[in-house]
């Protein structure tokens, strides 16, 4: 059989063409199969499982099924009220895969079908579990632009510099620049006090930055709202790859990042920040626990493999 990824869009930057596709597209080359990202598709026959990936369309699937292929359509946002095309392209699959339990959830509600759970595997390289913050506490956010939806941003900062004081926050996304324009200009109006912004960095996403940060860092603070109905649908992506690169994680407990409560903080950030600078050897000893965890459990062959004896598995139940 062969196993081909696509997308209508697909981008390497985008996390879930990276993680879902490539990374995973990769961990299944390396345990034999014939996988590869889609480039040609009169390769696509009969004997093809083809993945569509997120921005993939109904038409794509169907030309798949056209050809003879089996299908399965990925989803790892929770946005069929802004993406019409979400609902048609899970009808259309034969299978449907999603990041979470609580994505499976929504695509049950939206549409009436099951789904087969497949969560974010870690890209990042396992760094040694490392916490010796100086006098001034590095803390690291990361996430896509849209994640700044689900961020407290004004209260954090503002928390920071009341209850903190001796810290530097850094923050990479895309268009940081915009928001810290933003910002500085709501504060200079008077709509907002509070916020030092020269304790807080905003630099612009790659790949190779975010590595370089979280090697540098000695907190990943990323509280989220839980008040959106897309936060819970959300993978653990930030906290697995936060935890084997050897960091400590400050987070809200989400239902996601609840099997994680042991090796994190998952409550009120300020109190997490405090705690962990009077307890560094816990601190220590809950990132290389975490480390553990993820990888027995969180490794794209370990995930891949379960994906695929699953498919294997339901679509020979339907005799597809």
């Amino acid at each position: 059989m062969k196993i081909r990824f696509t997308s209508s869009k697909y981008k390497t930057l985008r996390a879930s063409h990276r993680l879902r596709g490539a990374v995973t597209c990769q961990a299944l080359v390396d345990q034999g199969y014939d996988a590869k990202i889609l480039t040609d598709w009169n390769e696509i026959d009969s004997d093809t499982l083809v993945i569509f990936l997120k921005l993939s369309q109904v038409d794509q699937i169907q030309e798949a099924k056209r050809r003879g292929a089996r299908t399965i359509y990925d989803l790892c946002d929770n946005k069929f009220d802004e993406q019409p095309e979400y609902a048609p392209c899970c009808m259309a699959a034969d299978l449907v895969t999603v990041n979470s339990i609580q994505m499976g959830a929504s695509v049950k509600e939206h549409t009436g079908r099951d789904s087969i759970v497949m969560p974010d595997p870690f890209e990042r390289p396992k760094l040694a579990p490392a916490f010796a913050p100086a006098e001034d506490v590095k803390l690291l956010w990361f996430g896509s632009q849209a994640s700044f939806k689900f961020l407290p941003i004004v209260e954090v900062w503002q928390r920071l510099e009341d209850e903190i004081k001796n810290y530097q926050y850094t923050m990479v996304s895309a268009k940081t620049e915009r928001l810290l324009s933003k910002m500085t200009l709501r504060q200079a109006k008077g709509s907002v006090v509070g916020i030092n912004f020269d304790r807080i960095d905003m630099q612009t996403w790659t790949w190779e930055l975010q590595g370089q940060l979280l090697q540098d860092c000695d907190i990943v603070l990323m509280p989220v709202q839980t008040d959106n109905p897309r936060t819970d649908t959300k993978s653990a992506n930030r906290v697995i790859d936060s935890l084997i690169s050897g960091r400590f994680v400050i987070t809200t407990p989400l239902a996601s990042y609840e099997e994680f409560a042991p090796y994190t903080w998952q409550g009120d950030y300020i109190e997490g920040i405090k705690w962990a600078r009077a307890n560094p050897d816990q601190v220590i000893d809950r990132i290389t626990k975490g480390q553990q965890y993820v990888e027995q459990n969180y490794s794209a062959r370990v995930l891949s493999k379960q994906l695929i004896d699953e498919v294997e598995k339901q679509l020979n139940s339907k005799g597809i």
